[in-house]
């Protein structure tokens, strides 16, 4: 009688796990250098507003749609992926500007280490987030 009943509870907290990790999303999306949405999984980003900061930095605002997160992403990682040119390539960095929220997400862009002036900042990313 003990076996079945500690069989039971094992049986319920493995069910209650498997429910509880199935709640994971992972949000992913390619942006380009002008702030257009090239690919994203699932649609989770409504529209992008781009601030350009000449010789500086780019800044993303990713407006997250309300009809797809419920609740601020946990972890978001960025990455540049802007090969237009060698400069871009070598000095182009991306990242993720303060904690995620539930309306929206800001990456910043910029090329760092430039001998001369950099004037436009702007790169392709990728971005991944998980809640």
């Amino acid at each position: 009688m003990n076996v079945t009943r500690w069989l039971m509870l094992a049986v319920l907290g493995l069910a209650f796990q498997a429910s509880a990790a199935g709640k994971d999303m992972i949000f992913t999306a390619h942006v380009g250098a002008d702030g257009k949405v090239l690919r994203q999984w699932p649609e989770w980003i409504s529209h992008v507003e781009r601030e350009v900061q000449a010789n500086y930095f780019t800044q993303y605002k990713l407006k997250l749609n309300p009809r797809i997160v419920h609740q601020a992403p946990g972890f978001c990682s960025v990455s540049s992926i802007d090969v237009s040119s060698y400069d871009r390539q070598m000095h182009g960095q991306a990242k993720v500007i303060g904690k995620p929220l539930v309306e929206h997400l800001s990456v910043m862009t910029q090329l760092v280490d430039m001998k001369s002036a950099s004037a436009d900042n702007s790169l392709e990313f990728l971005v991944l987030c998980v809640r």
